[in-house]
């Protein structure tokens, strides 16, 4: 079954509407974004999760130093490194931080993403596939899903798949595909970012359905 990750939460009303619908994870934003949150807003989102529900920050360290001193304080299930991170890097954070799984973002759109996709494959637990764009993120924009479905098809590790996906879509990508799990923000979201409980409901629905029927 394809699992579901619900990013750029907010507030600890959000992560629970993320919650009652059945989300696998949800995603803090500490990256530049619009969605941005302070590390202490962070913590009180973790803190309020149920068992099972993971919780993920995502970040753009400048060091490995950075990326652990947020994870000590905020206590997340798994670290999504969203910039132009070294290999180097996610060794020394894994070191540092044995339980806390690591997410590789690439890319998709600049070219090279199947190398890319494996210069990490030996040092992420997942490889979390979005589509370019100067911010690194967060576009709202699909990519081409036949070179996800390419890395899916050539790599080990999961997959997730982001970028633009929504209610609409959702079921469309995971059965051209076929990752590990989907991540979306923008499009579960009402106006001024608010996560809207019945868009969530959609797109998980949805995706489970072309879970099953995959």
């Amino acid at each position: 079954m394809t699992r579901v990750k619900i990013c750029g939460v907010r507030t600890v009303e959000d992560a629970m509407k993320c919650v009652d619908s059945g989300a696998d994870a949800v995603g803090m934003l500490l990256a530049p974004s619009p969605r941005r949150i302070p590390a202490e807003q962070a913590r009180d989102i973790v803190e309020s999760l149920p068992p099972f529900v993971t919780p993920v920050i995502v970040m753009m360290p400048s060091a490995a130093e950075e990326a652990i001193e947020a994870a000590r304080a905020i206590s997340p299930g798994a670290l999504q490194l969203q910039g132009d991170e070294p290999p180097e890097m996610l060794v020394k954070i894994n070191r540092a931080l044995p339980g806390v799984r690591l997410i590789k973002a690439v890319h998709v759109g600049g070219g090279d993403e199947l190398v890319k996709a494996r210069l990490y494959e030996n040092v992420a637990d997942a490889i979390l596939l979005d589509t370019v764009s100067p911010e690194r993120g967060g576009s709202g924009q699909t990519h081409d899903w036949s070179v996800s479905r390419k890395v899916v098809a050539s790599i080990k590790k999961p997959v997730v798949l982001a970028g633009g996906l929504n209610p609409h879509n959702v079921a469309g990508a995971i059965k051209a595909v076929r990752p590990y799990a989907v991540d979306v923000a923008s499009g579960v979201e009402a106006e001024g970012r608010i996560k809207d409980m019945a868009l969530i409901n959609t797109f998980i629905r949805n995706a489970r359905e072309a879970s099953n029927g995959s």
